[in-house]
């Protein structure tokens, strides 16, 4: 039982992370952030996902 729950999290954990991207429009770090990537890319100033 325990251990089960254990793997449930994890996956759950690991999904979030794999799908966690920014669409055209909304914020960034950098172009790796857009889930588009190389035809979105982060820019600076704003700093959002923008079509390249």
């Amino acid at each position: 039982m325990r251990f089960s729950f254990l793997v449930t999290i994890v996956i759950l954990t690991a999904s979030m992370s794999v799908s966690a991207c920014s669409n055209n429009g909304e914020t960034c770090v950098a172009d790796r952030d857009c889930c588009g990537y190389p035809s979105l890319y982060c820019d600076s100033d704003p700093p959002i996902c923008v079509i390249g």
